[in-house]
């Protein structure tokens, strides 16, 4: 595994040949958006062939349950909203406090699983995703306090509340895919050629991953 600051200073070490310049035409915070952009991109190909989707891509959020919608944060558009594995409640956000899973349907189905078998009783908590936001119902009533708990797959991980910093969080991605990554990055965004070692991805900060065959001249990113 790798944290978000080795993949990109792998990225902008080998842009640069190895040699860091303060006046480069790219900044590590470009690089990094790139970064989540191809993952997220990289990720939707991955699972596309039927793999399934790795236990290391997942991040848990924490967010306040609101009776007019809780916001929940960007996440990769799988189909189906595969990007959501669950979404647990809690009575309170302490470390110990017990958590209930929630079935997902969509916002217009709530009255009809209220009044079907798929649930245990009329009060039951259900969640529901609509305009972006999650709702708790109990009953025909929207739940406002406590906090849910949501098990995802999101398109920018750093803003995550599970997600601690740069430097020594891992980053949200099998390992094997890594220099995948790399290489997508330095191909679509800077025309530098790569190759992947035959022996499968290195995962490495420095240039011991894959090294360029060709280096071409970068493209100047927009600030």
């Amino acid at each position: 595994m790798a944290t978000l600051n080795e993949i990109a200073y792998n990225i902008r070490n080998l842009i640069s040949g190895g040699v860091g310049s303060d006046d480069s035409d790219i900044s590590t915070r470009q690089i990094k958006f790139m970064i989540h952009y191809h993952r997220a991109n990289l990720l939707m190909q991955y699972t596309d062939g039927g793999k399934k989707t790795s236990n290391s891509c997942f991040q848990i959020d924490n967010i306040n349950v609101s009776s007019i919608g809780a916001p929940i944060k960007d996440y990769v558009g799988f189909n189906e909203n595969r990007a959501i594995r669950s979404i647990a409640y809690k009575d309170d956000n302490s470390v110990d406090s017990t958590y209930t899973v929630l079935p997902i349907v969509q916002h217009h189905d709530r009255m009809f699983v209220n009044s079907s078998r798929f649930v245990f009783s009329s009060n039951s908590r259900i969640a529901t995703l609509a305009d972006r936001k999650l709702y708790v119902w109990e009953g025909d009533s929207a739940v406002s306090d406590g906090f849910l708990e949501v098990n995802g797959i999101f398109s920018n991980p750093t803003t995550v509340s599970s997600y601690v910093n740069d430097d020594t969080t891992q980053y949200p991605i099998p390992e094997e895919l890594i220099s995948i990554l790399i290489k997508q990055v330095l191909e679509q965004e800077f025309s530098v050629i790569m190759s992947v070692p035959s022996n499968g991805p290195n995962n490495q900060s420095d240039e011991k991953g894959a090294l360029p065959k060709k280096k071409v001249s970068a493209k100047k990113a927009k600030k």
